[in-house]
């Protein structure tokens, strides 16, 4: 079974660095590297081959952030929350309808990832 190919594109930073040792920590997650410029390429310059699970802030689905790629976005679940741990929004692959998360905290971020 291939990695979980994960996109962490978290603010504030310092939570995308912890959520990224927390899910390097587990096996079977592969934290993919993408640059705003570019998103079908990770950090190396290498073609990847999708992404499964995307972490956003929950302010994050703003449509001002122009480094979404609706392409990536369609094909991967997406999990938005606050960093409060209150609140959380997951939109299942190729759906366009949010499902609300109450509460949205670390063990719900990781049941979401093995469900994935």
């Amino acid at each position: 079974m291939p990695p979980l190919r994960v996109w962490v594109n978290y603010e504030p930073k310092i939570y995308t660095d912890i959520f990224k040792q927390v899910f390097q920590s587990m096996c079977q997650v592969e934290i993919v590297e993408q640059t705003p410029a570019d998103p079908g390429f990770n950090s190396n310059g290498d073609e990847h081959t999708g992404v499964d699970v995307v972490l956003l802030s929950l302010d994050g689905l703003d449509q001002s952030k122009p480094e979404l790629n609706p392409e990536i976005l369609g094909q991967a679940k997406v999990l938005a929350f606050s960093p409060r741990g209150d609140f959380g929004l997951r939109r299942m692959p190729g759906k366009a309808n949010w499902e609300e998360v109450r509460p949205f905290g670390l063990k719900q971020l990781i049941d979401e990832l093995t469900a994935a």
